[in-house]
């Protein structure tokens, strides 16, 4: 059974700030946004997509809620840092920008340890694999302090 949030807008462009270039990119259809990200004084650009998770295969591997948002990025050569210091930048603009976001995953190949790398500079935490229809994937995640700092453990429940 697949779960749909037909009323939920598209990812909101994300405001991040002097320190970066934001520029659209043609758009990817079905929700997607993508764009050209550049450090401002100059460097190596990444192209940054938006997704709800409704909207991604990723949306098999957890349960979702109707306002998380994944992030894809494509890395040219040396673009490690830029990615890290874009995606510190990027996650808090993303849930300024969305007040309902609870969670902002992501998925980069496995084999790709490039990116996995710059998602794990970037404050992400690496979660679990999953196999999804166009290859084996690592599942990272960034959630709100708010929830992160939640606790989970049986003896801190109400009862």
């Amino acid at each position: 059974m697949t779960t749909t949030f037909p009323d939920v807008q598209p990812p909101p462009e994300p405001a991040l700030g002097d320190g970066w270039t934001l520029r659209p990119l043609v758009d990817a259809g079905h929700g997607v946004h993508a764009y050209a990200v550049a450090p401002r004084g100059g460097g190596t650009p990444v192209e940054l997509r938006l997704y709800r998770v409704q909207h991604h295969p990723l949306r098999a591997c957890y349960p979702y809620g109707a306002y998380d948002i994944a992030v894809g990025l494509v890395l040219v050569q040396d673009a490690e840092n830029t990615a890290g210091r874009l995606l510190n930048d990027l996650v808090p603009a993303l849930f300024a920008a969305d007040p309902n976001c609870r969670r902002v995953v992501a998925a980069p190949p496995e084999d790709d340890t490039a990116t996995q790398a710059a998602f794990e500079a970037g404050g992400f935490r690496r979660v679990a694999e999953a196999d999804l229809p166009a290859g084996s994937v690592v599942l990272f995640t960034a959630e709100p302090s708010w929830l992160a700092d939640l606790p989970t453990a049986l003896d801190d429940m109400p009862h």
